[in-house]
């Protein structure tokens, strides 16, 4: 307890007067004090769930302060140094406050030995799994979650610091952190990694992933050594996943004009990411989701997230956004780079189709007058993403291709390493063209009012895109439409013509020539638009579960069982080895069709048996051993079928409600939320409640008021 003598009186001026200065902190430090160099010495315990160690700040000032604050959250300092002597500070809880007069402009030193436990932005997966199905993995996101929650650090986007971290953890996994690797010794049971910055960037890009990990290294055509990891068991889905990678890097480096500014380039899947990728400096994180063999390769190709996170080393990384008013600055031009890419490996018409479906969207939420601006800091992704990458494919074609590439360029390099505002963007575009851009300026990042026909006209230059919205339009005739079947267009075209055709009527002899294609873009189209499939097309149908595309084998699959249940059992024996995506869906359904078909297997007395082995399966997908995709197949299976009949699978949803990931967790509430509307659900999972952990009681306990 801290005594003091001073008046109550002095006391309350004194608190009201620390809280005013808390509040202001945020917003003035980032102008007075510039820290420059951090360098940590860490110990990770992930049963523990507990970061400890400590952590050194270089910083100086730019002008006179009494104060100088750190990001710290629910920490526990033991020791807290300034220049050589114990510190003066306070600390609430989120802000650990140096008091001090801080002579010393030009160089000082902040030394803190702390502890915690993450409650945010460090992940710990698959610790507690003794089955051995999961993947033990750590791994760290900092964006909107702040690495303040596991390092003492600066959440402001603006404060760039270059940073060394030295990680002690258990011997056996491999651990990844940005920059490059010049250190590992082992010690006894652990072994200490030491990676080294060059360059600063800011702490929302700070991240850690440790797994069991190989990988495989390229170098770029500029020298950059480029690092792609896998699990051990993925190695040959790795050379599918990984397979446009090094292209799209050298790609990159070409269009923007700029070398790539850090020393290496790392990827890494993780398991329950909470998006599909993310940029951290040196080390993108991604979901492993992702990571598909031939087949799943078709159908989910890992090139656009590669390209997206790359493009944020320069955007983004290299050159960061001021606030979420130029919040696009980052994700419209990730989003455009990124199509610049997929455009050298697709081709010109998977360019155009990308742009005008944003444009699609775009157009159609501001017609419902929802409509933002690219530069309103509360937009929605879709604004900042797609709207921000329509907008420089508009700035290319009003400026000229050489004048965008040269402002490009000339505005990387001349603001390298900082932090900018659109202004400085157009600024250099301006001067590369010599083009007044203020009406672009109104139109594309002020106005909420998507310019329709505006990007509409340019995009239809493109003749697919022309073509597509003439047949929107409904300009073509049936004899025209079939002409186009036949034609060399791009295959958005002809699926837009199959799924229209058997929306009315099922003209038996035209969807027979159709599936003898062979096309696998017009087959999968033939698999979705048929609900009901005519017999005389049933064996032309029964060849899409030989094709090559787990998509088209889920949706055929499920089709015939429902059009033709009599031959369920062969449908079943033909797949019943394929299990598809990482998520499982695909072996999710078939469990629960098998489950469902009375007739299978075909000899009755195996029958309650192999039901009670795939029900077991079906459920055991649910437990948090599993990925949060394959488990939010399960539980929606599950629903449909009432397997909720089992306490497992009722103690692994209330789990899921309190899961990481939001939009999981969110729709396994909804799916409780339904089951409660039963008294037999509700007493079930009031029997439940002294086997769960803390943190899922309470949160049924609050449903259940």
């Amino acid at each position: 307890m801290l005594m003091c003598t001073t008046t109550l009186k002095n006391q309350l001026f004194y608190c009201v007067l620390l809280v005013f200065s808390i509040l202001k902190l945020p917003a003035q430090q980032y102008r007075d004090v510039d820290f420059t160099r951090a360098e940590a010495q860490l110990s990770i315990d992930p049963y523990k769930r507990e970061v400890s160690g400590t952590v050194s700040y270089d910083f100086q000032l730019r002008k006179q302060v009494d104060t100088v604050y750190l990001d710290a959250r629910n920490m526990k300092f033991d020791k807290v140094v300034l220049n050589g002597s114990p510190a003066q500070y306070t600390y609430n809880g989120r802000y650990l406050v140096l008091n001090d007069s801080f002579e010393n402009l030009s160089k000082n030193k902040l030394e803190l030995t702390y502890r915690v436990n993450p409650e945010k932005a460090m992940y710990f997966i698959g610790w507690n799994d003794s089955s051995g199905i999961g993947k033990k993995q750590l791994w760290t996101q900092g964006q909107g979650r702040y690495a303040s929650h596991w390092i003492p650090t600066i959440d402001d986007r603006n404060e760039k610091v270059e940073y060394d971290l030295c990680i002690c953890f258990l011997k056996g996994y491999n651990v990844l952190v940005n920059g490059e690797l010049k250190d590992v010794n082992d010690n006894d049971t652990l072994t200490k990694w030491c990676y080294d910055m060059k360059r600063p960037m800011s702490s929302y890009l700070l991240a850690i992933a440790i797994g069991n990990y190989h990988k495989t290294t390229a170098v770029s055509r500029g020298g950059v050594p480029l690092e792609c990891y896998f699990y051990p068991d993925d190695e040959e889905l790795a050379k599918y996943t990984y397979k446009h990678s090094t292209t799209i890097f050298n790609h990159l480096e070409e269009e923007i004009g700029v070398k790539y500014p850090w020393q290496n380039y790392k990827q890494v899947p993780v398991r329950d990411f909470l998006h599909a990728g993310m940029e951290n400096t040196t080390l993108t994180l991604f979901s492993d989701n992702f990571m598909v063999d031939s087949i799943g390769l078709k159908d989910r190709d890992y090139s656009n997230v590669c390209a997206h996170e790359m493009a944020h080393q320069w955007f983004g990384n290299l050159v960061t956004a001021r606030s979420d008013t130029h919040h696009w600055l980052q994700e419209g031009f990730a989003t455009y780079y990124a199509l610049l890419a997929e455009r050298k490996l697709l081709g010109d018409d998977y360019y155009y189709w990308k742009l005008y479906r944003s444009a699609e969207m775009l157009a159609e939420q501001s017609a419902e007058g929802m409509g933002e601006a690219v530069m309103d800091p509360k937009a929605n992704s879709l604004t900042f993403y797609e709207k921000g990458a329509l907008a420089l494919h508009r700035l290319r074609a009003i400026t000229g291709d050489a004048a965008f590439r040269k402002g490009v360029k000339d505005y990387l390099q001349k603001h390298a390493y900082s932090s900018v505002e659109t202004s400085d963007f157009l600024d250099e575009i301006a001067a590369s063209s010599g083009k007044d851009l203020t009406g672009f300026y109104q139109v594309w990042l002020q106005d909420s009012i998507f310019p329709t026909e505006e990007i509409m006209s340019d995009l239809r230059k493109n003749k697919f895109v022309d073509t597509y919205m003439r047949l929107v339009a409904g300009e073509f005739s049936e004899k025209e439409e079939n002409a186009l079947l036949e034609a060399d267009v791009y295959y958005p075209v002809k699926q837009y013509i199959i799924a229209k055709r058997n929306a009315d009527t099922v003209d038996v002899a035209w969807n027979r020539k159709l599936f003898a294609s062979g096309d696998f873009h017009l087959r999968q189209v033939l698999a979705m638009s048929l609900e009901r499939i005519p017999p005389d097309l049933k064996s032309e149908y029964e060849s899409l579960l030989q094709d090559h595309s787990y998509i088209t084998a889920e949706q055929s699959l499920f089709r015939l069982w429902r059009n033709f249940n009599a031959d369920a059992p062969r449908y079943l024996d033909q797949t019943k080895q394929l299990s598809g995506f990482r998520d499982k869906s695909l072996r999710i359904l078939w469990l629960a069709l098998a489950i469902l078909t009375p007739t299978y297997p075909d000899v009755a007395e195996n029958r309650e048996e192999a039901k009670a082995r795939w029900r077991n399966e079906l459920l055991g997908y649910t437990s948090e051993n599993y990925a949060f995709e394959v488990r939010r197949n399960a539980f929606a299976i599950a629903s449909q079928i009432g397997l909720f009949k089992d306490n497992a699978a009722l103690k692994n949803l209330v789990n899921a409600c309190v899961h990481h990931v939001w939009s999981f967790a969110s729709t396994s509430r909804n799916t409780l939320v339904k089951l409660l509307k039963e008294q037999e659900y509700k007493d079930r999972l009031e029997e439940l409640l002294p086997q769960l952990e803390a943190k899922e009681r309470k949160y049924l306990e609050s449903v259940l008021k």
